[in-house]
């Protein structure tokens, strides 16, 4: 993959390019436990930047009590997943069929879960080691071994998920239970339990994506809202429901930041990217019209041709 944008921006971009393909990795990883909890489950979950900082407090808390940042990290998905299935069973399980209130729900739950954190930890900044250290030379590029692990982990992770949702009775399940909901009760799932296993693997991928993204970032009681507003433009702009849709939408809009960032500052390249997530979602329903009439007019010359024409 460092290959390949190396080749793309050859000449144009500076040999620290890796960081494109880095920043389009974060950004699928931010945005995976959202694609649960929004994307499949309907509810605006202004707390899903508090499931990532609980997730990179977990690996921060067991570094500085075991030595060890990645037990940390491997406990970060499982404290954050028991968190939201509280949420999900004390909170949201009773406003389903209410959508602004959930969205006030979350954004309660997320003062909540920031204030927590800066009673225990303070204000005061903090950091996770980075488990691997060290980089290597690849293509002319210098590339740090962690920010490697972050575009592997972005890949395996979405293969999983793939995975779960199309290939397992758990997936289909799940699929059930979003699109019809009383049509799966009629069927012997467990509406209700099964939407509680969603938000808690929604809220354990978000932990999971906030301990791997800790040892590049500064910790604060803050850390999680950094990563809020571009985890919900990545859902929107793929579609919600739509994992492919999020993975084009993270490399959309991740590079663009990525490639905005060598020019202008973070704040000028972050608005450039907000237009154009909200130019794509505007041109996405146009562009997914077109292509399915294509399909559909190709389809039917198709069944009109004879026999003998085929």
């Amino acid at each position: 993959m460092s290959v390949l944008v190396s080749v793309v921006v050859a000449g144009i971009l500076p040999v620290d390019a890796f960081n494109i393909a880095a920043l389009i990795a974060v950004f699928v990883l931010i945005s995976l436990g959202l694609h649960f909890t929004f994307g499949m489950l309907d509810i605006v979950n202004l707390a899903h930047g508090e499931f990532i900082l609980i997730g990179a407090y977990t690996a921060f808390e067991l570094q500085e009590s075991t030595g060890s940042v990645v037990l940390g990290m491997v406990a970060a998905p499982f404290v954050a997943a028991l968190v939201g299935v509280a949420v999900e069973r004390g909170i949201l399980r009773f406003l389903y069929d209410r959508p602004l209130d959930t969205l006030l729900a979350t954004f309660g739950v997320a003062l909540v879960l920031r204030q927590i954190v800066q009673l225990i930890y303070t204000a005061n900044p903090r950091t996770v080691d980075d488990p691997i250290g060290g980089s290597f030379v690849l293509a002319g590029m210098n590339v740090p071994l962690w920010r490697m692990t972050l575009v592997i982990s972005s890949i395996v992770l979405i293969a999983l998920v793939a995975l779960l949702l199309d290939r397992t009775e758990f997936g289909l399940h799940a699929r059930a239970t979003v699109r019809n909901p009383t049509l799966a009760e009629t069927m012997g799932i467990r509406t209700a339990s099964m939407r509680t296993r969603l938000f808690a693997i929604g809220s354990g991928l978000a932990g999971l994506a906030g301990a791997l993204i800790a040892p590049i970032a500064t910790l604060n009681p803050s850390f999680g809202s950094l990563f809020l507003v571009n985890s919900f433009l990545v859902v929107i702009l793929g579609g919600r429901g739509s994992l492919a849709g999020l993975v084009s939408a993270a490399v959309v809009l991740g590079g663009s930041l990525a490639v905005l960032q060598f020019w202008i500052s973070t704040v000028y390249a972050q608005i450039i990217v907000l237009v154009i997530a909200i130019v794509g979602v505007r041109l996405r329903p146009i562009i997914t019209a077109r292509l399915a009439a294509g399909r559909e007019r190709r389809l039917t010359q198709h069944e009109s041709r004879g026999p003998a024409d085929r």
